[in-house]
């Protein structure tokens, strides 16, 4: 697989993990990360958040929306 399919495929992940954590549909939640830019900062951060665990990317990215001022 190539690098830019593993990000994909984590981005994807990614999405699916804050829709079920946040109770909403995962077009919504692409939706909102697009808004926020949270897609680029998954797709910056890939080399580090990929080793992470779910709630701690979770946490991450509900603190990355907070400070763009997403208040859901």
């Amino acid at each position: 697989m190539s690098e830019k399919a593993k990000i994909a495929e984590f981005v994807s992940f990614c999405i699916e993990m804050y829709a079920k954590a946040c109770h909403m549909s995962g077009a919504a939640v692409a939706s909102l990360f697009e808004k926020f830019g949270a897609i680029g900062y998954l797709v910056r951060g890939y080399d580090v958040l990929h080793t992470m665990g779910e709630e701690w990317i979770v946490a991450d990215v509900e603190d990355y929306l907070k400070a763009r001022g997403y208040s859901g």
